[in-house]
């Protein structure tokens, strides 16, 4: 099954905050904002994770599909 660029940040960023719900914190993406942006240090290890992930289990980079989003987001400007 071929997932678009969307799919796949959306699906890499409910898992990162999978994993850090497992750390005791509950974060919410329409309140907290994406994690992929965040400039605290555990979030971002959260979305790294998350990322890693995804790298070796579906050999996907979520990082190439977020410039993926951002380009196709360009253009639509």
């Amino acid at each position: 099954m071929t997932r678009t660029a969307k799919q796949i940040v959306d699906q890499t960023h409910d898992l990162a905050e999978a994993f850090y719900l497992h750390l005791g914190y509950a974060h919410v993406r329409s309140q907290h904002g994406n994690l992929y942006e965040s400039t605290h240090p555990t979030e971002q290890s959260m979305w790294h994770l998350a990322c890693l992930a995804q790298i070796e289990l579906t050999a996907t980079d979520p990082n190439d599909a977020l410039s993926e989003l951002d380009e196709e987001q360009s253009h639509d400007s």
